[in-house]
C-alpha cells in the first residue's frame, strides 16, 4: 500500500503542484536509495490513479466480460515496428536492483536495467477526464483484438477524488489480462498537453527512467505515437511498459501495461478504500511491445 506521503505527492503531481514535484528532475547528487523511492513514486504517476491508494477511491465496472480463468500461451515478445526517435541517448546514473523488503520471487531472473533521470514535470498539465462511454468500449474492444487468445477482463473505472484545495479528480480505466503465464493488467487514461504532438512527444521522450529514446510512430493527421522501454519498480520487481498518444487536438492518450493485476491485490482491512499489493504478479507483461503498439494504432484511429 502506498502510504499518505506518496498518495499526496501523486495526487499533487496531478493538480500540477510545485512543491514538491514528484517526477522533478532527479539531479545527479541524489542518493540512489532517493532515486529508487522516486521510481516507486513516478512509476505509480504513469499510471495515474490505477496504483493511488488515495482517499475516496471508486471503482466501477463499465464493459467487456468479466475476468474469466488464464487461456492460451503468452504473447511472443517481439518488438513495435516503429524506429525510434531520433534523439541523443541519455547517459544511466546506475542499474535497477530489487529493494530487499519485497524482492522478486524466487527464480524470477532480475532485470539489470539501466536508469536515466528523467526531466522536471512540475510545470506540466496533466488532468486526466473521465472517458466517454464510446472511448471506454472502444479501448474494450481494442484490448480483445490485440490480445489474442488471452482473457480480457471487465474495463473497471478508478475515481481519485481530489482530497484538498488546488487538486483535481483523476480516472484511470484498468482491465486484466490473463493467460497461461498468469494474469497482468492494462491501464488506460486520457489527459491533455499544450502545443504540437511532435514537440510534446520530444518533451516527454524520457519521462519513464528510460536512457534510449523511445519508439515512434508519427500518422498522417499529425498524431504521433510513442513506446517507452520496459521498466521495472518495486515492489517484487513490478514491469511496465508505456505508450503515449499525442492527438493534434491536444489530447494525451496514456496506456501502461503491467505484469500484475487484480490477484495481486488484497482489501486492506483498515482503510478498505486502499488495496495492499500483495502478489508478485507473472514474470512477463502480458502483451507484448508489437501488441502494444497494434492498440496504440486501434485507439489513434478514430
Amino acid at each position: 500500500m502506498l502510504d499518505e506521503d506518496v498518495r499526496d505527492a501523486l495526487l499533487g503531481e496531478l493538480a500540477e503542484r510545485t512543491p514538491p514535484p514528484v517526477r522533478g528532475g532527479l539531479a545527479e547528487v541524489v542518493s540512489r536509495g532517493r532515486r529508487r523511492r522516486r521510481t516507486q513514486q513516478a512509476g505509480a504517476v504513469l499510471a495515474v490513479v490505477a496504483a493511488i491508494t488515495g482517499t475516496a477511491v471508486a471503482a466501477v465496472a463499465v464493459g467487456g466480460p468479466n475476468a474469466m480463468p488464464p487461456a492460451g500461451p503468452g504473447p511472443t515478445v517481439t518488438s513495435a515496428p516503429w524506429p525510434q526517435a531520433d534523439l541523443p541517448a541519455h547517459t544511466p546514473y546506475g542499474t535497477w536492483t530489487p529493494g530487499e523488503t519485497a524482492p522478486p520471487p524466487a527464480g524470477r531472473p532480475v532485470e539489470a536495467t539501466p536508469l536515466c533521470s528523467i526531466p522536471d514535470t512540475s510545470g506540466r498539465m496533466v488532468d486526466t477526464v473521465r472517458a466517454d462511454a464510446d472511448l471506454r468500449q472502444r479501448m474494450t474492444d481494442a484490448v480483445h483484438a490485440v490480445a489474442g487468445a488471452a482473457t480480457v477482463g471487465a474495463l473497471v473505472e478508478l475515481h481519485s477524488r481530489a482530497s484538498r484545495p488546488g487538486q483535481v479528480d483523476a480516472y484511470t480505466y484498468t482491465a486484466d489480462v490473463a493467460d497461461a503465464g498468469g494474469t497482468g493488467s492494462v491501464v488506460f487514461s486520457i489527459g491533455t498537453f499544450t502545443g504540437d504532438p511532435l514537440a510534446a512527444a520530444d518533451e516527454q521522450a524520457f519521462d519513464e527512467f528510460n536512457c534510449d529514446p523511445p519508439r515512434r510512430q508519427a500518422l498522417d493527421d499529425g498524431t504521433v505515437l510513442q513506446i517507452y522501454a520496459t521498466y521495472p519498480s518495486e515492489p517484487f520487481q513490478s514491469l511496465a511498459q508505456v505508450l503515449r498518444i499525442y492527438r493534434p487536438d491536444g489530447t494525451l492518450y496514456m496506456v501502461t501495461v503491467r505484469n500484475f493485476g487484480s490477484p495481486d491485490l488484497a482489501t486492506n482491512p483498515d482503510q478498505p478504500e486502499n488495496p495492499e499489493r500483495v502478489g508478485a504478479g507473472r514474470p512477463t507483461l502480458p502483451l507484448s511491445e508489437a501488441q502494444l503498439a497494434d492498440l496504440g494504432l486501434a485507439i489513434a484511429d478514430h
